[in-house]
């Protein structure tokens, strides 16, 4: 019985070292904080399109199928239809782009302020595709 604790101690113990320094290269402290937060968990605090360079700078797409989810928010630059999926931009030059991939626009109309959350991929150092991803008005 002692060994099965020290062992299943042992792995606990593993696993928080192991998570702690992906939380922190995600700038989270707690799950609640930052654009950033693990997958199919809404993060806390949606980046502004004047902070998606600097908040993206060392966070890399992650490798295979592994998914981090972010959130940005701004005014919708683009809203496009091709009658399959939606396409919405926010943010325009000198500040990083970010692009959603959805299957409708909600009726939502370029100029609007939304916020972006979804499935990170960085395309560049400027360009941010969240797939999937959903667009919704901030609450009031």
């Amino acid at each position: 019985m002692r060994h099965m604790l020290q062992t299943g101690f042992s792995v606990l113990l593993t696993l928080t070292a192991i998570t702690t320094p992906i939380q922190a290269a995600l700038g989270q402290g707690r799950l609640d904080e930052g654009p950033f937060a693990p997958a199919e968990t809404i993060p806390g605090s949606p980046a502004r399109c004047s902070e998606i360079k600097d908040v993206i700078r060392d966070v890399p797409t992650p490798p295979g199928l592994d998914r981090i989810d972010f959130s940005a928010v701004g005014a919708l630059s683009l809203v496009h239809f091709d009658g399959v999926l939606a396409y919405m931009g926010i943010c325009t030059e000198p500040d990083a782009k970010v692009l959603c991939v959805t299957y409708s626009t909600n009726d939502l109309k370029v100029g609007e302020i939304v916020i972006l959350t979804g499935s990170y991929r960085k395309m560049a150092a400027n360009f941010v595709v969240l797939d999937p991803c959903l667009a919704r008005r901030p609450e009031p």
